[in-house]
């Protein structure tokens, strides 16, 4: 009897070794997949923000178009009619952008002027960094993301 115990005690050893080398093998892909989740979700997060950003730019630019004050887009008696105040786009983009950064801007005017039911567009890009790239790979893996918008001047 003592020694069908001691048996079966050794056995159980043997158990806890092979349950922590599986632990040990699963444990890098759980982790993968859970910063995986979450880098999923930051990107949406980032992307959303982004949109609502270059909304935010867009609407600033259909207010001050042609009747604004002060004027912001493409004008023709302007020293640089393409650039007329288009940094209080940029500006309107980047401070609502709140938690993404390396923020490029882009506004164009399709239809080529600022005045009453002409376009505005406004782009916003930014880069993204997975956290596995980030951290493993020193940031070799990035993904560029980007939001817009595109609104009618109304005044």
């Amino acid at each position: 009897m003592l020694t069908r115990h001691l048996r079966l005690r050794g056995f159980h050893r043997d158990d806890r070794a092979q349950a922590l080398v599986e632990f040990a093998l699963t444990l890098p892909i759980f982790l993968l997949l859970v910063t995986g989740i979450f880098d999923v979700a930051r990107a949406v997060w980032q992307e959303n923000t982004l949109a609502y950003a270059s909304r935010e730019g867009t609407r600033y630019a259909i207010v001050h178009g042609a009747s604004g004050n002060p004027i912001v887009g493409p004008c023709t008696n302007c020293v640089d009619p393409v650039s007329n105040n288009l940094s209080n786009v940029v500006s309107a983009v980047t401070s609502n952008a709140v938690g993404v950064y390396n923020i490029t801007v882009t506004v164009d005017y399709p239809d080529g002027g600022n005045q009453r039911n002409q376009r505005v567009t406004v782009d916003a890009t930014a880069p993204f960094t997975p956290l596995p790239s980030q951290y493993l790979l020193g940031g070799a893996f990035q993904l560029t993301l980007r939001g817009g918008s595109q609104l009618v001047i109304q005044r």
